[in-house]
């Protein structure tokens, strides 16, 4: 049974379509209805239907501003246009919204019926070809794999990044045509109602169906994940990437009735950058998300931009072969140039410390391999953490100290995250407070500002402030508009228009619904001069 709801500015009209559709025996539950464009925005993003069926003209918010904003929170939801003879060349604009049907006014409860088995027809469609694996289809693997998982060449780097892009435009990710493109790795990971993980080959057709709406993009299957890699402008991935996201979590959960979590990694300009932009976004995967963000992580939400290297596995790989088979010239050099890049006091002693601990590593292993043991133990002695003395310690010790000290480092982690949270929410909730009257103020403006994405700031406002960022702006906004109603001899117009409204008559229709009173009676209790009404 889908859930949908109704909005249409004529009262009767509405109500006899409720009242008078079977809209169970049509495969439909009516869960809400709105009566001007705001009502049903504020109702999508609080009820998430699965349908929302809409007159186009509306007050306040037409229906196809409605679609493109309801695009913005539940871009999984189909919409379908209640349209006149004269709307409808007007409503086909609107395709590109998730549009998936128009029906023409007037129409009768009857005739509505059997759109609705229709349309219901399309969505039991829809989402069966999202659960159906597309067999016939070859994922682009000999490219992706390799690219993402830092497969190594010997091809110089210009070199190296002119053959990446040839085999980008191969795949169809990149063309001559378009802007020099910025790319980006999601990692998608599904688990049942049992919290198992049971990502698998259906559903890399099923994220690159959603992703391939919006961006250029190619997925494939490693490790129990579905990595993607998008390709566009750097616009376009800043318009339509959290929304791609936001769909393919909104529509997996519901195909396979469990939970669907998406790391995202940071934009980069280059394909040799896919490596590290894969390890970017599984690691946003192993953070614990905001509680009401969904399962979007971005991981620019969640470190810092100067964040300490997550490894040094090339280096130690290419100190392992200088060992077992380079010259010493050649081994002093890599050294001398590793070590030279650190002793410019930019870099952090922890990021000192990672490094040490993965080249001793390589080193061990080298001599592990090859060395008897009495002899790895003398030269274990020149190491420089062989005072440390780990062999000296028993495995019980050795267990209780690393366990201690991973606990250590995971609450340090999350009063970290809570902090910076709790500061980012500060800094947008002051944005409300002294911005409120720029009627463009939004999440996605302040998110712009505070760098962060949409998904994880409505998240941070709701847990830290406890509501949603629409409901702390319009109170702020109403409240002080009935400050100056009360205090000023203002006109109506001017106090809306300072308050972030543009539409006076759209003002008084919030104005009451919040305080049960229009601003004119208020004015008028309040003893202010009728000629300040506006």
């Amino acid at each position: 049974m889908y859930t949908v709801v109704v909005a249409d500015d004529e009262a009767e009209l509405r109500r006899s379509l409720i009242e008078r559709t079977p809209w169970e025996e049509c495969g439909f539950q009516v869960v809400g209805e709105a009566e001007n464009g705001m009502d049903a925005l504020e109702q999508v993003e609080r009820l998430a239907p699965d349908l929302l069926l809409t007159d186009i003209r509306m007050p306040f918010l037409s229906g196809i501003a409605l679609a493109r904003e309801v695009r913005e929170i539940r871009p999984a939801m189909h919409i379908a246009f209640l349209s006149g003879y004269d709307d409808f060349t007007y409503a086909q604009q609107a395709i590109e919204y998730n549009i998936i049907s128009y029906l023409l006014k007037p129409i009768s409860s009857q005739e509505l019926a059997r759109e609705l088995k229709t349309i219901c027809a399309k969505m039991d469609k829809h989402w069966a070809d999202l659960a159906q694996s597309r067999a016939e289809r070859l994922h682009p693997h000999d490219f992706l794999m390799p690219l993402l998982l830092g497969a190594d060449t010997a091809l110089p780097p210009e070199a190296a990044e002119k053959d990446l892009a040839r085999q980008a435009a191969e795949c169809g990710l990149i063309t001559d045509e378009e802007v020099p493109p910025h790319f980006v790795v999601l990692a998608t990971e599904i688990e049942d109602g049992l919290g198992r993980v049971c990502t698998d080959r259906a559903h890399v057709h099923a994220v690159e169906t959603i992703t391939e709406k919006y961006l250029r993009s190619a997925s494939c299957l490693i490790g129990g994940r579905v990595l993607t890699l998008v390709a566009a402008g750097a616009h376009d991935i800043g318009k339509y990437l959290h929304i791609a996201v936001s769909e393919i979590t909104q529509s997996l959960e519901r195909v396979v009735g469990g939970r669907c979590t998406v790391g995202v990694s940071r934009e980069i300009a280059s394909l040799s950058g896919c490596h590290a932009a894969y390890r970017e976004a599984v690691g946003a995967l192993h953070y614990t998300s905001e509680e009401g963000a969904g399962e979007t992580r971005y991981i620019a939400d969640l470190e810092h931009a100067r964040a300490i290297r997550s490894d040094f596995t090339e280096a130690a790989a290419q100190l392992e072969g200088l060992i077992k088979g380079g010259s010493t010239d050649q081994l002093t050099g890599f050294l001398d140039t590793l070590f030279g890049g650190f002793q410019t006091g930019a870099h952090d002693p922890l990021e000192i410390d990672l490094m040490m601990v993965q080249l001793l590593a390589a080193v061990c292993r080298s001599i592990g391999a090859v060395v008897d043991p009495d002899a790895a133990g003398a030269l274990w002695s020149a190491s420089p953490l062989s005072g440390l003395s780990f062999s000296c310690r028993s495995p019980g010790e050795l267990k209780e100290k690393m366990t201690d000290f991973c606990l250590r480092a995971k609450e340090a982690i999350t009063d970290q995250c809570r902090e910076s949270g709790e500061v980012l929410c500060e800094q947008a909730i002051g944005m409300i407070q002294s911005g409120y009257g720029d009627e463009s103020l939004s999440l996605g403006t302040i998110s712009e500002k505070l760098h962060i994405s949409p998904n994880y700031l409505s998240a941070l406002i709701r847990k830290n402030a406890g509501d949603t960022f629409i409901n702390l702006l319009t109170a702020k906004r109403l409240d002080t508009a009935r400050e100056l109603l009360t205090c000023t001899s203002l006109k109506v117009m001017e106090i809306a228009s300072r308050c972030g409204y543009s539409d006076q008559h759209y003002f008084s229709y919030c104005f009451k619904k919040r305080f049960g009173i229009s601003p004119i009676t208020l004015r008028r209790q309040g003893g202010a001069e009728e000629g300040g009404q506006g």
